[in-house]
């Protein structure tokens, strides 16, 4: 895991999660959910290697509640 700072930070509006499961379904080791089904994000500091997985969970999210950082806090994807 990398502090903000060092690498990828990611962020999930999860009072606007629809409970799709894209998320969980493209990057299942960043992104869990609770008993209700909602987001529960698992891993704010992935691996480097994951960065385009978690670009893909981005993009397969309906509701585009999920956010993804550099180092210097500029958007990614």
């Amino acid at each position: 895991m990398s502090p903000l700072g060092f690498g990828p930070t990611v962020r999930v509006l999860a009072d606007q999660c629809a409970g799709s499961g894209a998320c969980r379904r493209v990057a299942p080791e960043v992104f869990g959910a609770d008993g209700r089904g909602w987001v529960v994000l698992l891993d704010p500091h992935p691996a480097a290697e994951r960065l385009d997985q978690v670009l893909d969970a981005q993009d397969a999210c309906p509701l585009a509640v999920i956010e993804v950082v550099d180092e210097n806090g500029d958007p990614l994807g």
